[in-house]
């Protein structure tokens, strides 16, 4: 028996049902009231205004900062039951694969899906000191998918912007075999976008073949802010160079970010964004203890943050960010001007939830500090494996950081 197993909507309303059949349950709360209410389901992920943060303080607990193939620390089983945690409380779903027929509809056997990696930092001192996608995130998403029956062969991982060390590709393919692992310049197709400069960005063949998109980011400080769901992006123009980015005006201020993401090519194929916080860095190029130890206990995020909307899953993941850095500082820049230019082309894209988070008390079992949101601008849900209950943190408001 798995001791560890999430008590899902399904199992508590069995159990609910049991109980009161033999008079142990009294005055039970409803499983709206358990789980909270179900969010409005959007057809289109880019409207659904709902944020998953699940955190696992034992995910990483065998890590310590600077030891080589840190990956090598993760709990892989940990990871997945993570991330299944939380696409059943995005989608409002009891089971794993409910919950990826939701996101992916009509996924099948055939389902082509390309994830959209971080390998940033390969080029660095990546085995020890610098933060990419772990082959332990991969290996966990490729189980998961497997559950649905996404074979190996249709999965692909790729940044075509770095390369993909041989370490971490035979760490990935001993735990999932046949997945394609794509790393530095890919074949091109005909869909191209233009950039104010150094353009076109070129969407890879692999991609506009794939039925989904998935994007597998990172939790790190930048000089625009943080490096996101939204940036990751980038990476994935066939060429792999980034000569559109750093020239006047720069990313940080132009157009740039929001003509990749709301692309229709790119639009209509991503479905799930995962933000990969096990650990993080104060700098695009490091991998660094958060010092926060309210918000960080032990100087990790232990935690996946996921959502379907890439504009509400930067706006989260820069108040954790900005929450670290106001107090220990990270790499200097806060200009989040890219982030904002992002907002106003979808209603629930907007200026005012950037930076609208708030510190608030902890939930049991979660760390003693969390974020709150007004639900209006989006619905921030955070969790604990291991917990049936869903905690949409309101009260206990401190000062904004």
């Amino acid at each position: 028996m798995n001791r560890n197993r999430l008590l899902t909507r399904r199992d508590f309303l069995e159990t609910s049902t049991r109980a009161v059949a033999t008079g142990l349950l009294v005055n039970a709360l409803p499983p709206s009231r358990l789980f909270g209410p179900v969010s409005s389901w959007e057809a289109d992920g880019y409207r659904h205004k709902v944020v998953v943060r699940v955190h696992d303080p034992a995910v990483a607990a065998a890590y310590t900062f600077g030891t080589p193939y840190y990956w090598r620390k993760f709990d892989s089983a940990r990871i997945q039951h993570m991330l299944e945690n939380g696409i059943m409380e995005l989608s409002g779903t009891a089971t794993p694969q409910d919950a990826w027929a939701r996101i992916l509809p009509g996924v099948s056997t055939a389902s082509k899906i390309v994830v959209k990696i971080n390998l940033n930092n390969t080029r660095r001192d990546w085995k020890a000191a610098a933060l990419n996608t772990s082959p332990a995130m991969m290996a966990a998403l490729t189980k998961s998918l497997n559950s649905i029956g996404v074979r190996n062969s249709n999965i692909t991982f790729l940044d075509c912007s770095r390369p993909f060390p041989d370490e971490m590709k035979n760490d990935l393919l001993a735990c999932s075999p046949g997945v394609l692992c794509a790393g530095e310049e890919q074949a091109g197709s005909s869909m191209t976008l233009d950039m104010p400069y150094g353009g076109p960005y070129v969407i890879p063949k692999l991609v506009m073949d794939a039925d989904f998109l998935l994007d597998c980011h990172l939790m790190k400080k930048h000089d625009a802010g943080h490096t996101g769901a939204i940036k990751n992006f980038f990476g994935m123009t066939a060429d792999g160079k980034v000569s559109f980015a750093h020239r006047d005006p720069g990313w940080m201020d132009g157009n740039q970010c929001n003509t990749i993401i709301i692309h229709p090519e790119i639009k209509k194929r991503l479905k799930l964004c995962i933000n990969e916080a096990i650990l993080a860095a104060k700098t695009p190029d490091t991998l660094d203890p958060y010092e926060f130890s309210d918000l960080f206990p032990g100087g990790k995020p232990s935690s996946l943050f996921l959502s379907r909307n890439p504009f509400l899953q930067d706006v989260v993941e820069w108040d954790f960010v900005r929450a670290e850095c106001s107090r220990f500082p990270g790499r200097p820049g806060n200009n989040i001007t890219w982030l904002k230019k992002c907002a106003g082309f979808l209603p629930s894209w907007t200026v005012a939830a950037v930076e609208s988070g708030s510190l608030v008390n902890g939930a049991a079992q979660l760390p003693s500090k969390d974020m709150s949101y007004d639900p209006a601008l989006l619905e921030y849900i955070s969790r604990t494996v291991g917990s049936a209950r869903a905690y949409r943190p309101t009260e206990g408001r401190e000062t904004e950081s």
